[in-house]
């Protein structure tokens, strides 16, 4: 049986979602050699599962239904933007997400120990919340990137609110990434 590939994310706010796009419209006319992110599949991951036995996923999802509970709603502001591994030399375009309230990393971090729990490998690296916008298909158009992500790195497309998390099985196709929901975990109303 063939494994599901599989991911914790963030959907985006219709508002941000529209400054992404709008984002996007601008770098595309100045960048070249890149294969963008279509706006629909641009999401805030939390954490990345890989390939999943489908027989697997009602247990990840009573999981991540005892990991959540109990943790509430939070803003987060998506502002700035560059290229990893650098804005010199880039090959992934993003968008930044600033966690000012801190709840984003301690969600992602248990997430990470909980998904661990079940013998999913844990992340060595840092978390760096971020929005992958577009890649580059090959280093020929990393100048004109780099001159269009000056411009990224001062664009604020404001607060959004953080009221759930989603279990996506990602589809890979030859026209991009299509997203099915396995699981929607409501974060608790603030008060």
């Amino acid at each position: 049986m063939a494994g599901w590939r599989s991911f914790f994310a963030i959907e985006l706010s219709a508002e941000i979602a529209t400054g992404v796009r709008r984002i996007q419209g601008a770098l595309q006319e100045r960048a070249t050699g890149v294969r963008w992110v279509r706006p629909e599949g641009i999401h805030l991951t939390l954490k990345f599962l890989g390939e999943v036995e489908p027989d697997r996923i009602e247990t990840i999802v009573h999981k991540a239904e005892e990991i959540i509970q109990g943790v509430g709603s939070f803003a987060v502001e998506i502002r700035g933007g560059g290229g990893f591994p650098t804005a010199q030399n880039p090959r992934v375009i993003w968008i930044g997400v600033e966690d000012h309230s801190g709840m984003l990393k301690q969600l992602q971090a248990r997430l990470e120990a909980g998904m661990a729990e079940l013998g999913f490998t844990q992340e060595r690296r840092g978390y760096a919340p971020h929005l992958t916008v577009g890649r580059l298909r090959s280093g020929k158009g990393s100048k004109t990137v780099a001159q269009a992500l000056d411009a990224l790195s001062a664009s604020d497309l404001g607060n959004m609110e953080v009221r759930e998390v989603i279990l996506f099985r990602s589809h890979l196709k030859p026209t991009g990434a299509e997203y099915t929901k396995l699981g929607s975990f409501p974060l608790e109303a603030a008060p």
